[in-house]
């Protein structure tokens, strides 16, 4: 007579060896599960803001004009000593007490660069010194004034300077930096902005006398900057 609880216990014995071995179990050697799971990933990216924008840097850059009457192609970059050639004319090179020379010239942002504020940061004597060529004494001895929004036009003894703002007072030494910085637009849609004029003027003092300055040169050299960040 069969025994109907053995013959079923039999099979769901065979059924869950089957089971197991289909699942990775190995007897006598060790144990192995494999097990399987949905995956679903999810990934992200960083951007600046609504428009889709990625990380980054804007632009902060300008650059200089030395060559009235100021075209487009005289445009340079002049980021290292002693850059652009600041033309205070010939009469320049024959100074005799109490003459003054002027140089105009004009600063902008570049294409594309957000607006900066500027200083003129520095003022020194180029080196090397040279007893005729850069001369110390006649570094010393020559007297500097500046001015913001005075153009080519008006950079000269004859010209109108009322709407010009002092950027270096009259009388100073050629070592001195500027009194207070000024704002250099940006560019619409990526241009260039629009120039900002400057004029300087150089002077030997009536009354210099000593006779050593006589035949001498010098190279005064002026650094403009703009810092954004720290």
């Amino acid at each position: 007579m069969t025994d109907h609880n053995t013959t079923a216990f039999s099979s769901r014995r065979k059924d869950k060896v089957r089971a197991l071995l289909a699942g990775g179990l190995v007897l006598g050697i060790g144990a192995a599960f494999t097990l399987a799971a949905w995956t679903d990933n999810e990934w992200v990216f960083g951007g600046a803001g609504p428009d889709d924008e990625n990380p980054g840097t804007k632009t902060y850059a300008m650059e200089q004009n030395t060559v009235a009457p100021f075209a487009a192609g005289t445009w340079t970059d002049e980021p290292v000593e002693n850059g652009g050639y600041l033309d205070f004319t010939v009469e320049a090179a024959s100074l005799l007490p109490g003459d003054t020379v002027y140089a105009p010239f004009q600063l902008r942002t570049k294409a594309g660069s957000e607006a900066l504020t500027v200083s003129l940061a520095e003022a020194r004597q180029a080196v090397p010194l040279h007893v005729d060529t850069n001369n110390a004494a006649l570094y010393t001895a020559l007297r500097v004034q500046a001015w913001v929004n005075v153009g080519a036009a008006n950079c000269s003894d004859a010209g109108d300077k009322t709407a010009g703002v002092v950027l270096v007072a009259a009388n100073s030494g050629l070592n001195t930096a500027g009194a207070a910085p000024f704002g250099l637009p940006a560019g619409a849609a990526g241009a260039a902005g629009d120039p900002v004029n400057l004029c300087f003027a150089l002077t030997l003092p009536a009354g210099t006398s000593d006779v050593t300055l006589q035949g001498k040169n010098v190279i005064p050299l002026w650094r403009f900057t703009s810092v954004v960040g720290s």
